[in-house]
């Protein structure tokens, strides 16, 4: 796990290691989504894909159910392991 410092004008670095794994360059956006309990940063693709995709609930919502789901998981791996 790499650490870094928020600014005083709220900036953070993110390592190279890390930019260059998901094509991060200067200018690139990012989308910055809330959790609750963390938060996560999504590269913005440069080339936006052709038509679109339509979803019946917000991205963050499937991507916070999807969260508790994963949450769930391990804790019940987490269970089975104590035994």
């Amino acid at each position: 796990m790499t650490t870094t410092k928020v600014s005083m004008k709220g900036e953070i670095e993110l390592p190279t290691e890390i930019r260059r794994k998901y094509g991060i360059d200067a200018g690139t956006e990012v989308e910055i989504l809330d959790f609750g309990k963390e938060i996560v940063i999504v590269p913005v693709p440069k080339r936006r894909a052709r038509g679109s995709i339509k979803f019946k609930r917000p991205v963050s919502e499937i991507m916070s159910n999807n969260r508790e789901e994963e949450e769930e998981f391990e804790r019940r791996r987490s269970e089975i392991r104590s035994r």
